[in-house]
């Protein structure tokens, strides 16, 4: 993870890795040719377990799922400590059929794009939504939720960019689609069918770097950069 708008200049180029779908630990590193030869600069102590590899670097915290619980933390990196946690109502957060995507990775999916912070879950109401909430990030209050018609359970993953949601059919196959966008601010589907590519075929962290235009994935241990036409 690298955050794209990290507030204090002294984090700039940082970058924040978790290692496994829970625990509590997060290594913190000066730059990417640090983080290639894996020289960890600092171990964070985060207190409350993740879960999920759905977590996001944002303006100086990282924000992530309370494993176990409908929760989504703020830690901050600087002050080393949690400043705030919020209940994500209404959203499936637990248990085996419960899953936000194809993948037993995530129940909560947080991404940033060029309006901020937004959090992606199922509903615990129907099987065939998907909420999409905006985030404020300092108080984690959500601020708008949208609800898309989507059977998400069919995806193996997703990103937001410029407040269009996009769905990467299948994360496991070398050659997939991203046949399904909806741009959240029109309220309204864009017709989409993109080539998309997991080479490792274990595609389990997509996330879209604003500051930077790119896709970022985690694939099999492999970090893959996907440049975008914007």
């Amino acid at each position: 993870m690298q955050d794209p708008d990290p507030v204090d200049p002294n984090l700039e180029g940082f970058i924040w890795l978790t290692k496994h779908f829970t625990g509590k630990i997060l290594y913190e590193y000066r730059n990417w040719e640090n983080f290639r030869q894996d020289r960890i600069l600092k171990i964070h102590d985060l207190k409350e377990a993740y879960f999920g590899t759905g977590h996001v670097a944002y303006r100086g915290s990282l924000y992530y799922q309370r494993a176990g619980y409908n929760q989504i933390v703020r830690y901050d990196l600087a002050k080393e400590r949690v400043l705030a946690t919020v209940k994500v109502r209404r959203s499936l957060y637990n248990g085996g059929n419960n899953y936000l995507y194809a993948t037993e990775y995530n129940y909560y999916d947080l991404a940033v794009d060029e309006n901020g912070l937004w959090v992606i879950y199922g509903s615990s109401r129907s099987r065939t939504s998907m909420l999409v909430s905006k985030v404020n990030p300092q108080d984690l209050r959500l601020e708008k939720t949208w609800n898309v018609s989507v059977d998400h359970q069919s995806y193996g993953n997703s990103f937001i960019a410029c407040g269009v949601l996009y769905l990467v059919r299948n994360t496991t196959s070398k050659e997939t689609l991203i046949d399904f966008a909806y741009d959240l601010y029109k309220k309204l589907p864009v017709t989409v069918r993109l080539k998309f590519t997991n080479p490792f075929q274990m595609n389990n962290m997509i996330a879209y770097n604003p500051l930077e235009k790119k896709v970022y994935t985690w694939d099999k241990g492999n970090q893959l950069t996907y440049m975008l036409l914007m």
